[in-house]
């Protein structure tokens, strides 16, 4: 039998994994957990929940653990100038791992992402829409030339011309 590949037909939806992967309550103490879910809720608005793959769940896990550990940190110091400058280093190196792991999920979503498919315009679709104006403007040309044509001809229907002018000569010999 063939063991069939992918992701099985009801998968739980990213939220949860993120939400229930990390034991969260073994990590953090109770106030820091709705802050953890909360940062967990604000970076999945950047995805669609069918481009989310694990290399993105666990960026999003590691932003928001940074996060509320940083804020951790923060607080452990507050008040205490010495233990502030010996955390600054911890502090550092997290925000450092926090711009890599943006970095990471900024080029998978680059990758992921079809020209067409989000803003909806082409070359192609420029083109098009270059020869729709562009033949909209030659339309409405040939209407405004077709109109002054025609105020011409209508000035002109009363013309005689030249012909019944004494000075003038016919060309081709037969005047009638």
């Amino acid at each position: 039998m063939v063991q069939k590949r992918g992701r099985p037909p009801n998968p739980p939806k990213a939220k949860e994994l993120l939400k229930g992967i990390i034991p969260v309550n073994d990590i953090f103490e109770e106030d820091e957990l709705p802050m953890y879910h909360a940062l967990i809720d604000i970076y999945l608005k950047d995805f669609e929940s069918e481009d989310i793959s694990s290399g993105d769940m666990d960026d999003i896990m590691s932003l928001a653990t940074n996060k509320v550990l940083e804020i951790r940190l923060l607080k452990s110091s507050k008040g205490n100038a010495s233990k502030h400058l010996d955390i600054s280093a911890a502090i550092e190196k997290l925000r450092k791992q926090n711009d890599k792991v943006k970095e990471n999920l900024s080029t998978r979503r680059k990758d992921r992402i079809e020209p067409g498919r989000i803003k909806g315009i082409s070359i192609v679709d420029f083109a098009v829409a270059f020869e729709d104006d562009r033949k909209r403007e030659l339309q409405e040309r040939i209407e405004r030339l077709g109109m002054e044509e025609e105020g011409v001809i209508e000035g002109r229907l009363d013309y005689k011309g030249n012909r019944y002018d004494p000075d003038a000569e016919a060309v081709g010999g037969n005047d009638a």
